[in-house]
Order: structure tokens, then C-alpha cells, then sequence
């Protein structure tokens, strides 16, 4: 894995930067599919070291990239359930031993358990009227941005969010985007494929050995959550709805239930098709398609580990740079977690 990483890397110094983005893009599915199949067997394993259990319980009633991506879903994905017209997030459990506690000090109650992972209630940067879908995040930022002007085209021209970003040229340090939290730093000559430099550690301090300990300054999920790993969403869309309405708000997307065949009897969580930003800043496809982070970084400019779906595609592959604009839903924070 570490030969393949270097060999991308070189390529990414070498090659222009049409070239370089399309090399990046092959060699991501290679090493994509490589890692897919360790995850899937540590799917299948019983004794996850990433399961949370629960305590206490209450019951609740309730991208498309710069560059088309195949439309195909990932190995970790065993079946797919029409969705009941009626579900509007019925009899899913929430565990009360950790809520979620947002930027705005709003607290949303407890995470949802699913295949032993605990996923936050909403998205990351979510409020009811402002930002009904949560905010846009640039790989490694810890602040998120509105989705609005300028848009793709005339199709994805949605009702923006209450702010949007300001559009400035990159690069730019971390510690000078933590003091802009409203600009999106877009490519420039001098920044081609990252807003930064291509640091790994931005979302996470991680040992030679795999530990990995969350990085407060930059992470933007709430104190005691953190971004998914690449298990946590393998194990999430092992079972998924059709693309859908959520009908208590009126956002497009995709219900996820994990190991659970889906159902309205089962844990799930909604996940609403964001949209995204492309490396110069340009919003796109609100309701149509969207991308959600990890914290993974493949070593490469071009090889950040995502979760995709639109219409007809749910996939998790190493395809997005960090220039690009997705959304997050975090996960519990557990500290000094193995990363695979």
C-alpha cells in the first residue's frame, strides 16, 4: 500500500494537470479496491473494535465531482428496499448517553446506533432555517460554508443557504482559514488540487502504528464526536433505500441502515443530497447527488476516501480532492481508534 501511495505521488509532480488529475483518478480505483476488500473483511468480523454500545435508549418519532463518477456500489453493499412512502424517521432509538451538542449550542439529543457505530442525529454545521442540509466543508477545514451562487448551471439553481462563501484564491495555511471561517479557497495557479498543503493529519493525529486521536483544532464535529472512517461507511451502506423525499422536510436522498435490511422497523439514518462545491467554488447538484467525507487521506492530492450517491449510484472510493466542498456527518469520538 505504502509503494502505491509514493508511486502516486511522484505521478501527481510529474504529470500535468489535466493529465495528473485523470492518472490520480485511475490509480485512486486500484488502490480503492485494494483497501475495499480489508474493509469488507473486517465487516464480517463479530469483534469490531469500533463498536459503542449503548446504556440508555429513547424513541423518537421521528457530489457529483468535478468528474463523472462510474455509478456502481461498493462490495461492502448487500441489498437495496424500496422505500415506504410513510417514513418520516418512525421508531428509531436514540442512545442518551451522548448528544449532540452543536456549533450553535443547539443540542439535537442522542446519536442513532447502527452496526455498533453511533451516528450523529444531523449534519455537521446543520440549523433548521439557516442551513436545513448542513454545511459545505473543504477537506481538512474546520469550518463549513453555505451552499449558493454561483451555481453549475441553471438546472441545480436551488434556494441558497443563509450565508454563502466568499470565493478566494488559495493557498492558504489552517491557521489563517480557522480566522475566514465564511471563504472557500478556491484552485489558483499556485494551488492546483489542495486549498493547503497536502497534509494528512488536518482531521486526525494518527501513529505509525495506526491510532488514530482526533485533531481538534481542525475537526468540526462537536466535542466527543469525530468524522467517519472508511469502516464506518462500509458498514453503513451495506443496506440503503432508493434515492427518496424525506417528507418532514422536503430534501432528496438516501436512507441508510446499515447491516439491517432496510425498513421503517429498523436503525437508519437519513442522509440528504447535499450537493457540493467544485475546486473553484461553484455549487452544484443540491438534491441530485452529494459526497460526505471520511478522514481518510490516500496519501495523493486526488485520493481522499468519500461516500457518493446520487440516483442511481451509492459508492466509497478515493476520488476527491481537497479543494472540493462535501458534506459531514460525524460519529463518536473514540479515542486512539485503529485505523485499518
Amino acid at each position: 500500500m505504502k509503494s502505491k501511495i509514493l508511486f502516486v505521488i511522484l505521478l501527481s509532480m510529474l504529470s500535468t494537470q489535466v493529465e495528473g488529475q485523470d492518472i490520480l483518478r485511475k490509480i485512486g480505483k486500484s488502490v480503492g479496491n485494494s483497501v475495499k476488500k480489508e474493509i469488507v473483511r473486517k465487516i464480517k468480523e463479530s469483534n469490531s473494535s469500533h463498536q459503542v454500545r449503548p446504556h440508555q435508549h429513547s424513541q423518537v418519532n421521528g457530489r457529483a465531482p468535478e468528474t463523472q463518477h462510474e455509478k456502481k456500489t461498493p462490495e461492502a453493499v448487500v441489498s437495496k428496499a424500496v422505500v415506504p412512502e410513510t417514513d418520516e424517521g418512525q421508531n428509531i432509538i436514540r442512545d442518551t448517553t451522548l448528544n449532540y451538542i452543536d456549533e450553535y449550542g443547539i443540542n439535537h439529543g442522542g446519536g442513532i446506533l447502527i452496526g455498533g457505530i453511533l451516528w450523529a442525529p444531523v449534519n455537521c454545521g446543520y440549523h433548521a432555517t439557516d442551513y436545513p442540509y448542513g454545511k459545505l466543508f473543504q477537506w481538512g477545514r474546520k469550518h463549513g460554508q453555505g451552499y449558493g451562487e454561483p451555481y453549475a448551471n441553471d438546472k441545480h439553481r436551488v434556494r441558497p443557504d443563509s450565508t454563502t462563501a466568499d470565493i478566494v484564491p488559495a493557498p492558504v495555511t489552517p491557521a489563517e482559514a480557522r480566522k475566514h471561517p465564511n471563504n472557500f479557497y478556491a484552485r489558483s495557479d499556485y494551488a492546483l488540487f489542495n486549498w493547503t498543503d497536502n497534509d494528512m493529519k488536518l482531521w486526525n493525529q494518527f501513529t505509525d502504528d495506526g491510532i488514530v486521536f482526533k485533531n481538534k483544532l481542525n475537526d468540526p464535529c462537536p466535542e466527543g464526536w469525530r468524522l467517519p472512517e472508511l469502516f464506518d461507511f462500509y458498514n453503513l451502506t451495506k443496506n440503503y433505500s432508493e434515492f427518496t423525499e424525506y417528507h418532514e422536510g422536503g430534501q432528496k436522498g438516501r436512507w441508510f441502515s446499515g447491516p439491517e435490511p432496510y425498513g421503517t422497523g429498523v436503525q437508519r439514518i437519513f442522509l440528504p443530497a447535499v450537493g457540493s462545491r467544485d475546486r473553484a467554488g461553484i455549487s452544484m447538484n443540491r438534491d441530485i447527488s452529494t459526497g460526505y467525507w471520511t478522514l481518510r487521506h490516500g496519501g495523493g492530492e486526488g485520493l481522499i476516501w468519500t461516500l457518493y450517491f446520487g440516483e442511481d449510484y451509492v459508492e466509497v472510493s478515493p476520488h476527491a480532492f481537497p479543494h472540493e466542498a462535501n458534506a459531514v456527518r460525524c460519529v463518536k469520538d473514540i479515542e486512539g481508534q485503529r485505523m485499518l
